[in-house]
C-alpha cells in the first residue's frame, strides 16, 4: 500500500488507509513506490518515538521528505543533525521568540482587520486567495523584510516548492510571472551586506549570525522559512473553515469565545498541512515488532498519527474543547516547528476577527486541492459569508 501516492491528498481520499494500517500494520513497508521503498510510521507513539529520536533516525542522510533530498554542507537546518542543527537554527530563532512576536501581535491584528473587510459579504468568493492565502504572506513580506508588493512570488515559489515534493511538476506559464527565487534573494543577500546597520527580520538574522553561511545554505535556509510560515497558516486557515462548516460548530464557537485557543490547536491537529516528514535509519533498528536496517527510508505519516484512536478519542471529530496530548503537525524534539507560535497567533486573530463580523459560512462547492504528498495546500475554495 503506497501512501505516499499524491493523488491521494489532492483527492482528500487517504484517511480510510491510514485507519487500515494503524489497525492492521502500524509499520508499514511499502517496497514499491515512486520514490523507492520506505517505511509508513503511522501511528501517533511510533512517530513521536522516531521524531525525538535524532541519533538513530537521521535529518541529514537523506533529507526530510520522501522524495530524495541531496544533503550536504550547504542544507538547511532542517536537514542537519546535531551539532549542525542547533548552530544554524539559533541563527533564527529570536525571530520567533514571544518578546518578538509580542510587538509583531498589534501588526497581525491589523492585517487580520483589512483582509477581512475587504470580503464580500452574502456574495460567493474564494475563501483561499481572499483570506487564507493573505494574512501569512502579508506576514512574510513582514518578516523577510520584502516589500508587501512582491508576496505573491512567495505564493508562487512555495507552491512550487512543495508541489515538487512528492507532487505536480513546474508550470512554465506561471513560472514567467515570476522572477527566479535564487537571483531575487541573491540580490538581496548582497544589498543587506552593504547596509551598516542590520534589520530586524530573518534576511539579517542568517547574515549577521556568528554562523557563516554560503549562498546555497542561505537559500535552503530562506525556501524551508518561507514554506513553514506560509503552509501550516495557510493551510488551518482554509482546512479550519472547512471542517467548521462541515461539523456545524461555527455558532458554538460564536457563543463560546473562550474556546478559541483550544479550538486553533485542535483545527491544527484535524487539518494536519504538513502531511509527512521523513527519517533514514542510520543503524538496525526495532520498531512495532519491525526490524529497520541501516539505510532505511523512515516516513512518519502525521496525517495518520493525528487521527489515532489509542491517542484521540473520536478522532475524526473537530472538539473545540479538546485536551488530549499535542498534536503532531508541528513536530517533536529537535525540529519541532521554529515559527509555531506564529503560526497560532495568526490562527487565533483571524478567527475572533471572522467572529467579529459574520453570522455564519456556507461552502458552496468541493475545495481545490495541492497535488502534493507533503503539504495539504489549498488552491480554491469557494465560500459564502453572513452578516
Amino acid at each position: 500500500m503506497d501512501v505516499a501516492n499524491p493523488a491521494l491528498y489532492e483527492a482528500h481520499s487517504f484517511h480510510p488507509l491510514f485507519r487500515d494500517l494503524r489497525a492492521n500494520d502500524p509499520v508499514h513497508y511499502c517496497e514499491d513506490s515512486p520514490y523507492g521503498p520506505y517505511w509508513a510510521i503511522t501511528r501517533y507513539d511510533d512517530i513521536v518515538a522516531v521524531d525525538m529520536n535524532h541519533r538513530d533516525f537521521s535529518s541529514a542522510a537523506g533529507g526530510i521528505a520522501i522524495v530524495d533530498t541531496p544533503v550536504n554542507g550547504d542544507s538547511s537546518f532542517i536537514n542537519m543533525d546535531p551539532p549542525n542543527h542547533r548552530q544554524h537554527r539559533s541563527a533564527v530563532t529570536p525571530v520567533f521568540s514571544r518578546d518578538n512576536l509580542a510587538e509583531l501581535e498589534d501588526e497581525v491584528r491589523e492585517r487580520v482587520n483589512r483582509i477581512l473587510d475587504r470580503v464580500p459579504v452574502d456574495t460567493p468568493f474564494d475563501w483561499v486567495t481572499t483570506v487564507a492565502n493573505e494574512l501569512p504572506l502579508q506576514m512574510l513580506s513582514t518578516l523577510f523584510g520584502i516589500p508587501e508588493a512582491d508576496r505573491y512570488h512567495m505564493l508562487y515559489w512555495t507552491n512550487a516548492q512543495v508541489g515538487l515534493v512528492g507532487g505536480q511538476g513546474r508550470d512554465e506559464a506561471e513560472a514567467k510571472k515570476h522572477p527566479s527565487f535564487t537571483e531575487y534573494y541573491l540580490k538581496l543577500r548582497r544589498e543587506r551586506e552593504q547596509e551598516a546597520t542590520p534589520k530586524p527580520d530573518l534576511v539579517s538574522h542568517l547574515l549577521h549570525s556568528k554562523e557563516a553561511i554560503s549562498d546555497d545554505m542561505y537559500l535552503n535556509h530562506l525556501r524551508l522559512l518561507m514554506v513553514g510560515a506560509n503552509d501550516t497558516t495557510r493551510t488551518s486557515i482554509a482546512g479550519g473553515l472547512e471542517a467548521v462548516i462541515e461539523q456545524d460548530l461555527y455558532g458554538t464557537l460564536q457563543d463560546n469565545r473562550e474556546l478559541i485557543e483550544t479550538a486553533v490547536n485542535e483545527m491544527v491537529r484535524f487539518v494536519t498541512p504538513v502531511i509527512h516528514q521523513r527519517r533514514t535509519a542510520a543503524r538496525e533498528v526495532e520498531l512495532g515488532g519491525k526490524t529497520i536496517h541501516e539505510g532505511d527510508k523512515v516516513v512518519m505519516f502525521y496525517v495518520s498519527g493525528n487521527r489515532d484512536e489509542a491517542v484521540f478519542s473520536d478522532p475524526d471529530k473537530l472538539m473545540l474543547d479538546r485536551t488530549e496530548p499535542r498534536s503532531l503537525s508541528f513536530g517533536s524534539g529537535i525540529h519541532h516547528c521554529v515559527g509555531f507560535r506564529l503560526a497560532r497567533m495568526q490562527l487565533q486573530h483571524m478567527w475572533e476577527g471572522m467572529l467579529d463580523r459574520f453570522s455564519g459560512f456556507e461552502q458552496i462547492d468541493r475545495p481545490q486541492r495541492l497535488r502534493s504528498n507533503f503539504v495539504q495546500g489549498f488552491l480554491s475554495m469557494p465560500v459564502i459569508a453572513r452578516a
